[in-house]
This record gives structure tokens, C-alpha cells and sequence, in this order.
């Protein structure tokens, strides 16, 4: 709209746009592991982020064929900070937990606090369902369970201490324990809650235990709120305050007439007629000396009258507490409450109270050895995205979510051939990553190749497969085992991004050799090289300088650019960055003053790419026919010649 009146006016157009680059190498790795969020895809910054969610790696617990996935984790991460990780577990896996519950039936004076468990507690909507109160005395007020499933979780235990301060109400210690290797219980965690949703520390940040857990604890999580967000009855009995002091308090002690007094309340919400009490009220002095009492009957509208037991046809009008102690000269507050019961009266013993019932579900047998069938079929349905989220109760198919979810390498970790197919089939299906694979453990050249020809028959360009097993030392375990050799490739590949770019080839001395390995299954001559070279398979060799990664063949038998694994690199990495560039021309005027921009964008980009070694040389078109404009479209043909790597020289000697 353009102005009238006489002015100066102005406008920012932003023309600085241009094609941004892309992260190099993002990993995605699913795997079995005895702690740690399961069936959830985490993305991880750090080898700390590894540990602190899923502990050190340990092979002795699922084997050399299913336990070398947070190896492969734990590699990467030690050389980029960008991984997704996902730890499996089956579907009928099992929370451990506790439930805190308030017990009270008609003849009770107040609340008493007991803990039961849940069983069968594999989703988050089992565990609201199991707040539900079971009868007409329990009340459920929360449930506490792991941050994931399995029977690892039943180490874990609590214990919850009343805050010594006089003046704070309902805040608590609560120390988490676990049971360690030589059997004794350590605490872990510790924090100061309250199970007030309204209570706050001296900073006034929450102290609810609900927020406390979720949102800083490692280990532990609390829910107390039903299906339909409602919080739970026994929140309302034991932990909901429905009223406190909002004017001038004065407290009457004398017996026949104790009662309450607030100028600025109004009792008669609180007050019971006949029968059985509904509410109790504290009164507390500014010493913290306590007077509690049941509610009656309103003297009026700012009074009332405060009895010594629930069942008031029987009760007299007293207070319960030490008279002598309390001073009435100061600032007095109250609390009107269904129950004054302390939560850490069912977490009086001097043990801990543990968290009952996790269960590994189908992913072990009933002797507590690996059912390997349920462990391939989980892992197999990671990387298919079919796992189920426990906190959603839907497939976890983010995995196939190429628009919000990037991961540029998919790591094998010695997995069987099912999952292996299952890792080929997810790459092709995004189609902006490729797969880092292992021809499995073969103990010599023949049984590799026969493994090539007749199981791994993979034949694409997204897949790469890399030889031999060999052995090394691990440091967590403090014994020699036998890895994958996409154990190795899992640092070689961020490695060589940070050392060089991504499109040179993890391959060879100067950017792949290996100085951990004590010994391969098998060591390839250079015909048995010749060979394992026809068949696409990228072995680890050993020579007198040392053992180095000697191939970087894709799986795709047809001989072409994209049989080198550092030109498809290239492409996918130029394809992502295309791919998010172009999105913010959708909605654009489709004609030249577009097209050129778009053009000259990916030019730039391109000749980048081109002066740090990736192309020989490129083209770029951007047009659009009478019909593409009809179809509200535009074309982009982007020609790439990738700067090919060397692999064979040729010494020729000249005598004269």
C-alpha cells in the first residue's frame, strides 16, 4: 500500500540468502541395553549424555551378535556429538514401580499411607489406569517408575524424610537408591520434594514431585494425574490444600469452644454438619509449634469450630496438640486438608523401599538367558520404525521422518541378517543415508565371500559392507573380545569428516588406520583383496605398517560413481542442502527473477565444494516449461562430476 502524506519511508529486504550448509555425519544406531529410555528415539551430544541415560557398555550381557550396539554408540560419539539412539526392548516389557496410596475407611481417624505396585505396567496409559483407586478405602495419590522398562529397574529404591524445618509443611527428602556390584545400596539421587502442587523452594521454583522427577532426575519418573488429567483421589486426600490463612488468625485453645478464626475467610465450604468429618485444619504458631483438629460446624461466617476426632457425634470440641506450647501472641497460619498424614510414614524402615515388578518382557527366556528370535525381531522393528513408544503407545516411526529427523549413517553392530535387511530397506527408504554393515563373523576369506553371494546379498548404493571381525580390548569389560569392523568404522567415518570432509574416502592410512586391534579373523592377500574387491566388500587388512580399512565400496555391483561410498556421501550431502534451500522458494513467483536466484545460490554452494577437493566440476539449470508453469513447477538439473579418489598408482621405471 503505498503512503500519501509527505514522510520518509523505509523497508529491510533481506538478499543475503543463500544455500546452508548441512551437518556431515549424524548417526543412528538401535541397540539392547539393561537401563535407559526404551523404544524412544533420544538424539545424544556426548558420550556423557550415553552414560548418564544408559550406562557403560557391557558385551558379557547380550553377546558378541546383540550386545555391541552401545559400542558402536559409545565410538561415534567419542569422535562427533550427533547421534540418535535407541534403546529396544519388547513390547510387553514392564515398569518397576511403586505406588504411594492413601488408605482410609469410616471408622479410620485419619489417612494411613501404604505402598503397593502395579503389575503388567508396559505404557504410560497402563500406569494411569492403575491410579485408579481399587476399592472404596485405597486411594491412590502417585506412582513412581524408570525412566525405562526392564528388570534392571527393580535395584532401585527409596526412601522419603520429613524436612526438619518447623515452618515448612509437607516437604520432604527423597533419596533414591541403588543396589550396586557388591550388593550393597548407594544413594544416587537425592532431591526436596513436596507432593503440593502449588509448593515452592526459597528461589520459587517448584518443589512438586511431579515436575522434580520429570524434569531433573535420571533415573525416576511420577505420575499423578488420571486418564482424563484429573488429579488422583489420593492426591486429594493427602496432598491437595483447600484453603489456608488469607487474613488476620486468631486460634481459641479453651476445650468446649476451640475453634478458628480468620476476619478475611469464609469457613462454610469446609464445615460439616453431622456424621464423620470431611476436613482437618493445622494451625501453626510463627515457632512452628502445631494445634490440629478436626472441622465441624461454622459459629460464623469467619469461625470455626475445631473437634478432637473425625466421627464428631462422639468428639469433643478441642484442639490435639500441646496447648502449653503453642503461642497464640505471633502470626498464626493454617492449612485446611481432607488428611494431615506425613507421606514418610510408609518409608520408616531403615531399608529403602524398592521398586517391584520390571520385567524384560519376551526378550528373555525364562532361565534369564537372551530369547535371540524376540531380540532380532525387536531390533529388525527399530529400524523399521514399528517399535512401540511406551509414552505414546504408538509406533515410534520417527525413524522414517525424513522432514524432521536427520541421520546421514545407519550403524550395523554385528546384528543377524534379518536386521542387516532391515537396515538396507530403511536407508532406501529415506534415500538420505546410507548403511555401514558387516558381512558377519566369518573365520576365513571363503566363508566371506559365500556369505556375500549367498546371505548379504545387498545391491545398492546406500549400503556398504565392511570385513572382517577382529579382536580388541575393552576397557569396561577388561577383557579381549571380538567386534565388528563397524565397531571401527563407527569413529572412522566422523573422523575423517573432522580431520578432511566428507567426501574424501574413510579409507586407507591417512584417515583410516587402526591402532587398536590385536588380531582379525582373517587376514586378505592381495588376490584374496582382488576378489573380496569384485564382490563390493571393504575389508580391514593388515600391513607391515600397521591394520587400516582398505575399501570404501558401496554394495551396488554395477560399476559407477555411486559405487564409491564418498561420492554418494557427496551427493546425499548436496541433496539435503538442496532440498532445505529449495523449500523456502515454495509459494514463490514462478519465473526467471526465480529461477536465477535459485541458481545462483546453488552455484555458490557448489564451487565451494568445488575449491575444498569434492567436484571436478558441476552445472546447474533452472527452468521451467509452459506446462511445468501450468503445474505450478520448476525444474532444477544439477550436473555433478565428483572429484575421483585413487586407487592404484602406477611406477613405471625407465633404465637407460
Amino acid at each position: 500500500m503505498s503512503n500519501v502524506s509527505p514522510g520518509v519511508y523505509s523497508k529491510i529486504i533481506d538478499i543475503s540468502n543463500y544455500v546452508a550448509q548441512v551437518p556431515s555425519t549424524i548417526g543412528f544406531v538401535p541397540f539392547l541395553s539393561k537401563q535407559g529410555r526404551d523404544n524412544q528415539l533420544l538424539f545424544l551430544g556426548s558420550v556423557s549424555d550415553y552414560i548418564s541415560e544408559f550406562g557403560n557398555p557391557d558385551i558379557s550381557i547380550y553377546g558378541k551378535n546383540y550386545g555391541q550396539g552401545p559400542y558402536i554408540a559409545y565410538n561415534f560419539l567419542g569422535q562427533s556429538g550427533a547421534l540418535y539412539g535407541l534403546r529396544c526392548m519388547s513390547d510387553d516389557a514392564a515398569y518397576s514401580n511403586i505406588i504411594i496410596n492413601a488408605e482410609l475407611s469410616d471408622t479410620d481417624s485419619t489417612a494411613s499411607v501404604i505402598v503397593s505396585y502395579g503389575d503388567s505396567l508396559s505404557t504410560k496409559s497402563d500406569i494411569k489406569t492403575a491410579l485408579v483407586s481399587p476399592d472404596a478405602t485405597t486411594f491412590p495419590l502417585c506412582l513412581i517408575y524408570p525412566v525405562g522398562r526392564g528388570e534392571y529397574y527393580n535395584t532401585v529404591s527409596l526412601k522419603f524424610s520429613k524436612y526438619a524445618n518447623p515452618m515448612l509443611s509437607d516437604v520432604y527428602f527423597l533419596d533414591v537408591y541403588e543396589k550396586q556390584k557388591d550388593g550393597t545400596e548407594s544413594i544416587v539421587e537425592s532431591f526436596q520434594v513436596s507432593f503440593d502442587a502449588n509448593a515452592v523452594d526459597s528461589s520459587g521454583d517448584s518443589i512438586f514431585i511431579y515436575y522434580i522427577l520429570n524434569n531433573y532426575s535420571n533415573i525416576l519418573r511420577c505420575e499423578i494425574t488420571l486418564t482424563d488429567g484429573e488429579y488422583t483421589t489420593g492426591y486429594d486426600l493427602l496432598a491437595k490444600i483447600y484453603d489456608k490463612n488469607i487474613g488476620n488468625v486468631t486460634v481459641v485453645e479453651t476445650a468446649a469452644a476451640a475453634s478458628i478464626t480468620d476476619d478475611k475467610q469464609s469457613f462454610s465450604a469446609w464445615q460439616t454438619l453431622s456424621g464423620n468429618a470431611t476436613y482437618m485444619i493445622e494451625a501453626k504458631d510463627s515457632r512452628g509449634n502445631v494445634l490440629t483438629g478436626w472441622l465441624g460446624t461454622i459459629s460464623s461466617e469467619d469461625t470455626i469450630k475445631v473437634y478432637n476426632g473425625r466421627d464428631l457425634g462422639t468428639a469433643s470440641q478441642s484442639w490435639v496438640g500441646s496447648l502449653s506450647a503453642f503461642s497464640s501472641d505471633g502470626d498464626i497460619t493454617y492449612r485446611v486438608k481432607k488428611s494431615l498424614t506425613s507421606i514418610d510414614s510408609a518409608f520408616m524402615s531403615t531399608n529403602p523401599v524398592p521398586l517391584k515388578l520390571g520385567s524384560d518382557g519376551a526378550l528373555l527366556n525364562d532361565d534369564g538367558t537372551l530369547n535371540t528370535t524376540e531380540a532380532t525381531n525387536i531390533l529388525a522393528r527399530a529400524y523399521a520404525g514399528t517399535l512401540i513408544n511406551p509414552q505414546t503407545g504408538a509406533d515410534e516411526d520417527l525413524v522414517l521422518d525424513t522432514e524432521n529427523i536427520y541421520f546421514s549413517a545407519v550403524f550395523d553392530a554385528g546384528y543377524p541378517t534379518n536386521v542387516k535387511t532391515g537396515i538396507s530397506t530403511l536407508v532406501q527408504t529415506r534415500r538420505d543415508c546410507i548403511a555401514i554393515l558387516d558381512n558377519g563373523d566369518n573365520s576365513s576369506f571363503n566363508l566371506a565371500i559365500t556369505a556375500r553371494e549367498n546371505t548379504h546379498t545387498f545391491n545398492n548404493y546406500y549400503v556398504s559392507l565392511y570385513e572382517e571381525f577382529n579382536k580388541v580390548y575393552d576397557s569396561f569389560t577388561g577383557n579381549d573380545i571380538w567386534v565388528s569392523p563397524v565397531y571401527h568404522m563407527a569413529y572412522i567415518l566422523p573422523r575423517n569428516d573432522n580431520v578432511s570432509e566428507l567426501w574424501f574416502a574413510a579409507a586407507g592410512f591417512n584417515r583410516a588406520a587402526i591402532d587398536t586391534i590385536e588380531e582379525l579373523r582373517f587376514n586378505p592377500n592381495l588376490g584374496q583383496r582382488d576378489q573380496m574387491y569384485l564382490k563390493q566388500l571393504n575389508p580391514i587388512v593388515k600391513f607391515s605398517q600397521g591394520y587400516t580399512v582398505w575399501g570404501q565400496l558401496t554394495s551396488q555391483a554395477k560399476s559407477s560413481s555411486l559405487s564409491n561410498l564418498n561420492v554418494v556421501r557427496l551427493v546425499l550431502y548436496i541433496k539435503r542442502a538442496f532440498e532445505t534451500f529449495c523449500r523456502f522458494y515454495i509459494f514463490e513467483q514462478n519465473d526467471s527473477f526465480t529461477w536465477n536466484s535459485v541458481s545462483s545460490q546453488m552455484i555458490g554452494f557448489l564451487e565451494q565444494i568445488k575449491i575444498r577437493r569434492g567436484l571436478d566440476s558441476y552445472s546447474v539449470n533452472v527452468y521451467a516449461t509452459d506446462y511445468m508453469k501450468k503445474t505450478k513447477s520448476f525444474t532444477c538439473d544439477i550436473m555433478l562430476k565428483a572429484t575421483p579418489t585413487t586407487e592404484q598408482i602406477n611406477l613405471n621405471f625407465y633404465i637407460q
